[in-house]
């Protein structure tokens, strides 16, 4: 097995429960950003994903976009004048998971499956974490992960015994389809994902990305990679745009947000950890990467606020 079928076979996932918006021929309906992936994906209609000023993002029916977190988002039918907030729109509650969203009242032109995901490696290493585009892949009529969104879907609103473990490992199938993509184009969107299909640096990638709590210098992950000191630092920081030490640095403190949204466990604790020593130069460091001391941290997280970015 390679390193990359290790990490695809072991990362988890948690999935919100979906909604389905419909969005009505003329309409736009407008989306917030949120704290981690949003998943999108098409079962009826053509249209187009706007995010800012970035050019429309075309999807057609069996179409899976994941949109990183934090972005703001429309989807929007053909010829859209009007757009509608999502908190604006008609909603109902299809059962105990899932919601239609209607935006706008004019005649019916898409509908989409749209909701939360969180993927992660490890205890809390985000899978998504350095995406900062969108992954958008679309797939023929009668693709596997065209029956595994409806049985994901179906699960969602039936809520039977193992509905939810179900639900997380058909999610799970649709992402690994869209990074199976990625990785066959060793598309760069996901620098991990292209570094690990280099045999020189996967050992320590996985390494880093499984115990980033672990002191463990440059040298022994250059050692890890079977290369130089300078020779690893040159090829890690042409797959992820920075240094060994910057990603191990940042790795850490994003187990740490998963610690503070995932549990209750003291701030000196989750500091230990990740490896710090000291609560204090952990509370700097986590405030210089998200903007806010750990504590706000896990205060808006309990009142579902996103991450901060």
């Amino acid at each position: 097995m390679t390193a990359l079928d290790k990490l695809l076979s072991a990362f988890d996932v948690e999935v919100d429960p979906f909604a389905i918006c419909d969005v009505r021929e003329g309409w736009r309906l407008d989306l917030a950003g949120q704290g981690c992936v949003t998943v999108h994906y098409a079962l009826q209609g053509a249209g187009a994903l706007c995010l800012g000023d970035a050019a429309p993002i075309p999807f057609v029916p069996n179409t899976i976009i994941l949109i990183p977190r934090g972005m703001a988002q429309s989807i929007a039918a053909h010829n859209a004048t009007q757009s509608c907030p999502a908190d604006e729109t008609t909603c109902v509650s299809l059962s105990e998971g899932l919601r239609w969203l209607q935006a706008g009242d004019g005649a019916p032109d898409i509908v989409m499956a749209c909701g939360r995901v969180r993927a992660t490696y490890g205890e809390g290493t985000g899978v998504f974490d350095l995406l900062n585009l969108p992954i958008v892949e679309s797939f023929p009529p009668g693709h596997t992960i065209q029956h595994a969104f409806q049985a994901l879907l179906s699960e969602m609103s039936e809520r039977r015994l193992g509905s939810s473990a179900l639900a997380e490992a058909l999610m799970k199938q649709c992402l690994i389809f869209a990074l199976r993509r990625l990785a066959e184009r060793r598309d760069a969107r996901l620098p991990w994902l292209r570094a690990m299909q280099d045999p020189r640096l996967s050992a320590a990638i996985d390494s880093m990305m499984t115990h980033p709590e672990r002191e463990i210098s440059v040298e022994e992950l250059a050692a890890l990679a079977g290369m130089s000191r300078s020779s690893f630092g040159t090829h890690f920081a042409r797959a992820f745009g920075r240094s060994p030490h910057s990603f191990l640095m940042e790795n850490r403190l994003r187990r740490a947000a998963h610690f503070l949204q995932t549990t209750d466990l003291p701030v000196k604790t989750i500091a230990g950890k990740i490896g710090y020593r000291s609560r204090s130069n952990f509370s700097h460091a986590f405030k210089t990467l998200y903007g806010i001391d750990p504590n706000a941290y896990r205060q808006n997280a309990e009142r579902d606020l996103p991450e901060v970015t």
